[in-house]
């Protein structure tokens, strides 16, 4: 039976998109705008989702890349999601909604791009998808028991305004799941942000024509003389990746060879064409938590994932 966006959303969108030919198959997929025909500042994501969006669905490239992220993001225990109306914000090409909707009883999926019209769980009959903005979600909170926002806050214009908004969103003594790029002390002095000012005016297409050719190359290139030149543990490591500021998971057991190069060329793309990264510290995170009243705070200092019970 189809969800009623009625009984979740707190108002009329702008206008209704079709998708004729949903992921979970069903028939005809209604997504609920409220953004209109307005240029988003996401719409490099919508870009490169579209044409990547079966990189980083497990459903259908056999990995389990995203299973294991969410079980690190939800520290291990999923078992939170089972009988959970839940709102995911920043749903992409729903490498997480195409799990969440196997463990929720009810999902809404809010993405600002147009990644949503490829999300991998379109047609599950209990998603409820709409095209939003995460500072302008137009939910009925009293309705949401989990905020999820993974890989989102970052990307906004203020990180910990974005933070303190997830809280607005969920009923009192619902949960709220998150994450943050991390600000740590040798943050400023990471490569991809000395070079994030020039490249991220690259027009998103042209960016993307570029990272398909030379990724490969420079994995290559790392690989056999980097790699080699350095030491095998963390120090070297992280050295490699300033030298040759690309994303790499040639060191992903759980991806074969071209799947690491697809994700390598995924998360390059991500790392220098969105308008936004901002970065914040470990404490400034858990004292924006204790000024909207969050309880129960459980946070990683090595993933920068937090989950929190709202006041």
């Amino acid at each position: 039976m189809a969800i009623d966006p009625r009984e979740y959303l707190s108002q009329e969108p702008s206008r209704v998109v079709t998708v004729d030919d949903p992921s979970r198959g069903g028939g005809p997929v209604a997504i609920y705008d409220f953004l209109g025909k307005t240029a988003h500042y996401t719409s490099s994501f919508g870009l490169q989702w579209k044409k990547y969006r079966d990189v980083q669905i497990d459903r259908l490239n056999g990995a389990h890349g995203s299973y294991n992220h969410l079980q690190l993001f939800t520290q291990g225990d999923l078992s939170i999601f089972q009988n959970a109306t839940c709102l995911e914000i920043g749903s992409g090409a729903g490498r997480f909604t195409d799990y969440l909707v196997d463990l929720c009883k009810t999902v809404i999926t809010i993405e600002p791009s147009q990644a949503l019209t490829v999300n991998a769980a379109l047609g599950a009959p209990n998603l409820l998808p709409a095209h939003a903005d995460l500072f302008h979600v137009p939910i009925r909170r009293e309705k949401v028991d989990i905020v999820f926002c993974r890989g989102v806050t970052q990307h906004t214009s203020d990180t910990k305004a974005a933070v303190r908004r997830l809280f607005d969103y969920v009923r009192p003594g619902g949960m709220v799941m998150f994450d943050v790029y991390p600000l740590r002390w040798y943050t400023p002095f990471v490569t991809k942000y000395w070079l994030r000012p020039f490249l991220r005016h690259i027009k998103s297409p042209r960016f993307m024509e570029l990272a398909e050719r030379w990724v490969p190359k420079l994995l290559k290139v790392k690989s056999k003389y980097v790699n080699r030149a350095l030491p095998d543990n963390i120090f070297g490591r992280n050295m490699a990746n300033q030298i040759i500021p690309i994303a790499d998971f040639t060191q992903s057991k759980s991806l074969n060879e071209q799947q690491q190069v697809l994700w390598s060329i995924l998360d390059t793309v991500d790392m220098y064409t969105p308008r936004y990264d901002k970065p914040v510290s470990f404490q400034s995170i858990l004292r924006t938590l204790e000024s909207v009243g969050a309880r129960d705070t459980k946070a990683n200092k090595s993933t920068f994932c937090f989950k929190a019970i709202a006041p």
